[in-house]
């Protein structure tokens, strides 16, 4: 179960209070000033609703914001309308809310009025125009402006407060994006400022933050001592919105390693969540969703619908749906238990070409993972393998082997310097892990010889084979052009000599008799003739000539052949003898071997080429078999003839039939 934005929540809590809650805290020395903290700010009755987030989802919330903002700049009061759109802004955005609107009513007041507001309306204006951009799906914007904060100079608390969380939420956004070096740099920076501000929620916040990078690295163990550290500080000043996000972090880490303390754990942080009174929607959906998905492992199937239904009008109203990341997941599951289909995966599609494009790859993740699985559901296999192949691609740009490394150095620098970078890689792990990488590479290369190596044996054999074949077939064509002359002369001396002696011998008979024996004489100079060529082709031209060898061999022997052609004589006349052989050997093979009762040829001439095909319903035969034998001169003679024409042939065969099919591209 993947939380994209989950992790956002520790900036909220932030956000939230960074000008209402004040942590205690002594003087604080900072790059050779001197930061006190003020006393805690009264605020009047508009500026104390505006600041409560919970008063965000009420109707009349933004109404009657924009109407006192806009008094306040008409009268002037610039620090006032400052005030209240950082209380505006901070309220939104806690509520998981992306307000266009509300987005560049910022962006205009910071552009005209940021020489006439101090420092902490600077930092905090530039803060809230960073997380509205970010929960717009731009994250690239939102880098330059959490960046503009930490320009403003660190001229009082409030200030160094809004920095500090403009460290945090780089933090998110380059672990989110896949920079997690960047992302430890600017959590390790934020530690720091925090730690010298003795600001317990911000270092909280920070160890959170960190833990996250960790469990994105796969470093379990610290990502798992940097949960703890959080939790318990946050704990010890009753902070229930920070250890609510701890526990949601660490739910995720040990969803991730299928850890048996999952179920208990869920537990544990349902316990804490309904003794908390949060007031948004985020938590509770966040909540729902987890006690829903152990509900559903438990096969308590009829309680976890109750609190899914009662998840969904939250989810519907939601501006990003898409936080809400642990309630989705537990409607998949109870899907997949019941066999219903509640989940609207075309929300999943629609949102990742965005995703792509802003390279939010955290919620990338989470799509492929949810399509993917839905798609197994279906026994749609081709589908799920294509989300599978997108998923790898994701994850491979959130951690790459190189990108591990930096973080490993910079992990190890913190720890020797104490300000900038914490916590080093196990150098143990890492060379199990590029142990592993290099047997995996050994083993693909293996596996690439080898099948090089079985790819050279079958071209090797095939050529082997081929070269058999085009001997036997060379010597089977001199064995029946000996035969056929073999023939010829038998033919010639058996039959026309015999008759003309004959003829001689009886010239005294009647004429009739002799004209008789004469015509007998043509006929058999005829049909020798015709089979050594047929001798008005070049006359009549390929169809005629067909459709007459057709005709002759239905005649002899009492076999049914059917034509089908469409054929304009575009090939030249050596060509279409071939074709004309081709056809005639065709025919003989079945009727010598097929045991068929019809054929058909089909000869269809197209704009590149000429396609032929002769097909029986015969017995068919093991094509592969025949041709490597040395009984297939009739085959080969077929297929070195489409050759000798530019042609090629493919012969099929089953217990259906057989079908010899040739297609002869037209030469320009």
């Amino acid at each position: 179960m993947k939380l994209p934005q989950k992790n956002r929540l520790v900036f909220l809590l932030f956000t939230a209070l960074a000008l209402v809650i004040i942590s205690c805290s002594d003087k604080k020395d900072l790059e050779n000033e001197i930061y006190v903290k003020p006393p805690k700010e009264k605020l009047d009755s508009l500026n104390s609703y505006f600041s409560e987030v919970k008063n965000f989802t009420d109707k009349n919330y933004l109404p009657t914001f924009y109407t006192n903002f806009n008094e306040k700049l008409k009268e002037k009061q610039w620090e006032k309308a400052a005030q209240m759109l950082l209380y505006a802004g901070n309220s939104a955005y806690s509520n998981d809310v992306s307000d266009s609107l509300l987005l560049h009513t910022h962006i205009d007041f910071i552009n005209k009025h940021v020489t006439d507001i101090a420092n902490r309306y600077q930092s905090g204006i530039y803060g809230n125009i960073g997380n509205l951009f970010y929960y717009d799906l731009q994250p690239q914007k939102a880098v330059y402006y959490y960046k503009k904060a930490l320009e403003i100079p660190y001229s009082d608390y409030y200030t160094l407060k809004n920095i500090t969380g403009a460290f945090i939420d780089l933090t998110y956004v380059y672990s989110e994006t896949g920079k997690l070096d960047s992302a430890l740099v600017w959590g390790f920076k934020g530690l720091d400022l925090a730690t010298k501000l003795k600001d317990t929620i911000s270092i909280g916040a920070n160890y959170d933050a960190i833990a996250v990078i960790y469990s994105m690295m796969d470093d379990d163990v610290n990502a798992d001592t940097f949960y703890e550290k959080a939790k318990k500080l946050l704990k010890s000043i009753n902070n229930d919105r920070g250890v609510f996000t701890v526990y949601l972090n660490k739910l995720e880490l040990l969803y991730k390693n299928n850890d048996d303390k999952l179920l208990p754990q869920i537990d544990s942080m349902y316990r804490f969540y309904q003794t908390c009174d949060f007031g948004n929607d985020s938590y509770i959906a966040y909540a729902n969703g987890w006690y829903a998905y152990k509900l559903v492992k438990e096969n308590r199937l009829s309680e976890a619908k109750k609190i899914l239904d009662a998840t969904k009008p939250i989810f519907d109203r939601s501006d990003k749906k898409f936080t809400y990341s642990t309630y989705l997941d537990a409607v998949s599951l109870y899907d997949e238990q019941t066999g219903n289909q509640t989940l609207d995966k075309s929300y999943y599609v629609s949102v990742i070409p965005k995703y792509k494009e802003t390279k939010m790859y955290q919620n990338l993740s989470f799509c492929y993972e949810t399509l993917k699985r839905e798609a197994i559901k279906k026994s749609d296999y081709k589908t799920a393998l294509y989300y599978q192949e997108e998923l790898e691609k994701t994850m491979d740009s959130l951690a790459s082997s190189n990108l591990k490394k930096q973080v490993k150095n910079l992990d190890k620098k913190y720890q020797t310097e104490k300000k900038e970078q914490l916590i080093a890689f196990q150098s143990t792990e890492l060379k199990q892990k590029s142990s592993f990488i290099y047997a995996l590479i050994a083993s693909l290369i293996g596996l690439l010889l080898a099948a090089l190596t079985y790819y050279l044996w079958q071209k090797q054999k095939t050529l082997k084979q081929e070269k058999t074949n085009s001997m036997n077939f060379t010597k089977q064509l001199l064995e029946n052009t000996e035969e056929e002359r073999k023939r010829i002369a038998s033919d010639l001396h058996d039959s026309i000599s015999h008759d003309l002696l004959s003829l001689k011998t009886g010239l005294s008979q009647d004429i009739q008799v002799v004209s008789g024996k004469i015509d007998a004489i043509i006929n058999d100079i005829r049909i020798i003739s015709r089979n050594l060529h047929p001798i008005m082709f070049d006359k009549i031209g390929l169809e005629s000539n067909i459709e007459q060898l057709v005709e002759r061999i239905q005649i002899q022997n009492n076999f049914m052949v059917s034509t089908e052609i469409n054929y304009q004589s575009s090939l030249n006349a050596t060509d279409e003898l071939q074709i004309y052989r081709i056809i005639q050997e065709s025919l003989s093979n079945i009727i010598k071997y097929a045991k068929a009762h019809a054929a058909k040829i089909t000869m269809e001439e197209m704009s590149d080429k000429v396609f032929i095909e002769i097909r029986d319903n015969g017995k068919g035969f093991n094509v592969k078999e025949t041709l490597n034998s040395n009984t297939s001169f009739g085959l080969h003679n077929i297929i070195e003839r489409s050759r000798a024409i530019g042609g090629v042939a493919e012969i099929n065969s089953s217990a259906e039939g057989t079908f010899i099919s040739v297609n002869i591209p037209k030469k320009s």
